[in-house]
């Protein structure tokens, strides 16, 4: 195999890969199914339920009749009207800082690692058919600038949730103001959540295979021709 087919191979690996990335990315990112929750009160004479499910942009609240739930019960298709949509948190928590400072610094790293994708693809899709090496290593450090961004996304969501202990104090609020100590909050990570570290791998790997792109194109584009003699 020569070096242009060589060449050619990898170009199509980082293609498809960053194409990979770049759903997972949307998905993940433009989904609202990072948190599953539901609060219910065990003393009260009707189980009634509310949940919600929450992302980086919204938090949709629904009423349902059993604490037993699943993701499938979490799906548009399946809520149970009415649905209302708010901008995430825990709006109700006495020390809002830091959900809110949280949220400003997941709106900053996710705007900046969506844009970083979808530009560092839009570069390489301008330096195709193998001709531009400066376009290739340019999208490839985009697309690992976009993969670390999602991962700080991930890893602040994390902290939030399990380091900050956040939904405890939450659910120690409720117990005390709704005067009931049965509350329960049940918690588990959504699909949204599951997504990310798939999306940031993805983008990671395509960005380092770009940059081989590069570098092999100007490996290719150095090697010389046979000369008019030879032929």
């Amino acid at each position: 195999m020569s070096a242009a087919d060589r060449m050619k191979v990898l170009l199509f690996l980082a293609l498809f890969t960053g194409a990979s990335g770049a759903l997972f990315t949307l998905l993940c990112c433009g989904t609202e199914y990072w948190l599953l929750a539901a609060d219910f009160c065990l003393c009260q004479p009707e189980d009634r339920v509310t949940m919600f499910h929450q992302g980086l942009f919204w938090r949709c609240v629904f009423t349902a009749a059993s604490s037993d739930f699943s993701i499938l019960e979490f799906w548009i298709t399946c809520l149970p009207l009415p649905v209302s949509c708010t901008p995430p948190g825990l709006d109700r928590l006495p020390l809002r800082a830091v959900p809110t400072l949280f949220r400003t610094f997941w709106s900053i790293f996710l705007v900046s690692g969506v844009t970083a994708v979808v530009i560092g693809g839009l570069l390489v899709l301008c330096a195709a058919p193998l001709t531009n090496r400066s376009l290739y290593s340019a999208g490839g450090a985009l697309q690992i600038c976009g993969g670390v961004c999602l991962l700080v996304v991930m890893a602040m969501y994390l902290v939030w949730v399990q380091v900050l202990d956040t939904l405890e104090q939450f659910a120690a609020h409720q117990r005390s103001v709704s005067g009931c100590p049965s509350y329960q909050l049940s918690v588990q990570q959504g699909p949204s959540f599951l997504l990310a570290p798939a999306a940031g791998f993805l983008c990671l790997l395509a960005g380092l295979l770009f940059i081989l792109v590069g570098r092999g194109v100007q490996g290719v584009q150095t090697i010389p021709g046979p000369s008019e003699t030879e032929l």
